[in-house]
C-alpha cells in the first residue's frame, strides 16, 4: 500500500511538472511583442498555408497575430488553383483570397495579372497587376513584365524592359523564373498572344551572334539550365534577344 501511495505521489509530481512547463511556454509567448509574432507568422504563411492554420490553433496570441494584414500580404498561393473557378471555390477560400488581395499580396496580383492579360484579354488590368507585382519584388512577375515591355513598339518602354531584365539577370534567377512562367502558361487556356506583334524586333543590330543566327542553326532550345551557362553569348543585347525568343516560344510564335 505504501508503495502505491509513493507512485501516486510521483504521478502527481509529473503532472505538476508538465503543468508548470506548459505555463512557462504560455508565459514565454505572451512576453513576445506582437510585432515579432506577426513577423514569425508571416514567414510561416509565406511557406505554407497549412502550417499557418496549424499554428493558429496553438493559442489565442497566434490566432490574433495571424489576422494581421502583414501575414496576408506574404501568404503563399502555392496550394490554390492557378485559375480559380468560382463554382469550385469555397467561401473560406474566397474570403482568404479576398483578404490577400486587399492586403496587397504580390503573389495574387501576379496570378490575376497573368489570367487577365493572357486569358481574359483584359490587357490594361492585367498589365497593371503584373507591373504592381513586379515592382513589389515578385521575380516571376518581373520576368513577364520586362518581356512584355521589350515587345513594345515604344523605344522608351523597350529600354525600361531591358534595364529591368538586366537587374533580374544580375540576381541569377532568370532561368528559374522562365521555367515557372512556362509551367503557369501551360496550365492556362490562352486567348491572347500580344507578344506576337513585335517579337521579331531585335535589340542587337551589329554583331553576328544574335538570336537570328541561333534560330537559323536550330541551336536555340528551352534554356532551362543555369543562367548563361553554356549559352556562349557575350553581347548583352544578343542575350536579351535570345531570352525574347525563349519567351515567345512559350506561345508557339
Amino acid at each position: 500500500m505504501a508503495g502505491l501511495r509513493v507512485n501516486k505521489g510521483n504521478n502527481n509530481n509529473k503532472k505538476k511538472k508538465k503543468k508548470k512547463h506548459g505555463d512557462e511556454s504560455i508565459t514565454t509567448i505572451k512576453s513576445l511583442p506582437n510585432e515579432l509574432l506577426v513577423e514569425i507568422l508571416a514567414k510561416v504563411a509565406s511557406r505554407s498555408i497549412f502550417d499557418l492554420c496549424k499554428v493558429k490553433l496553438c493559442c489565442k496570441d497566434f490566432l490574433y497575430a495571424a489576422e494581421d494584414d502583414y501575414v496576408y500580404h506574404h501568404a503563399s498561393m502555392e496550394k490554390f488553383a492557378l485559375v480559380p473557378l468560382p463554382w469550385f471555390t469555397g467561401q473560406g477560400e474566397f474570403s482568404f483570397l479576398k483578404r490577400c488581395r486587399e492586403s496587397g499580396n504580390s503573389k495574387i496580383s501576379y496570378r490575376e495579372g497573368m489570367v487577365q492579360y493572357f486569358r481574359s484579354s483584359s490587357l490594361i488590368s492585367g498589365f497593371e497587376n503584373l507591373k504592381k507585382a513586379a515592382m513589389e519584388g515578385h521575380n516571376d512577375a518581373k520576368y513577364v513584365y520586362c518581356m512584355l515591355l521589350m515587345c513594345c513598339e515604344d523605344e522608351q518602354e523597350r529600354k525600361r524592359g531591358f534595364d529591368l531584365f538586366c537587374s533580374l539577370k544580375a540576381s541569377t534567377c532568370v532561368a528559374r523564373c522562365r521555367k515557372r512562367v512556362r509551367c503557369y502558361i501551360r496550365k492556362m487556356w490562352l486567348s491572347n498572344n500580344p507578344v506576337v506583334r513585335n517579337h521579331n524586333l531585335s535589340f542587337c543590330t551589329t554583331c553576328q551572334s544574335g538570336r537570328m543566327k541561333k534560330i537559323s542553326t536550330g541551336w536555340i532550345g528551352d534554356g532551362d539550365g543555369d543562367d548563361d551557362a553554356n549559352i556562349g553569348i557575350s553581347c548583352e543585347y544578343c542575350r536579351v534577344d535570345y531570352e525574347l525568343v525563349l519567351f515567345c516560344n512559350m506561345f508557339q510564335v
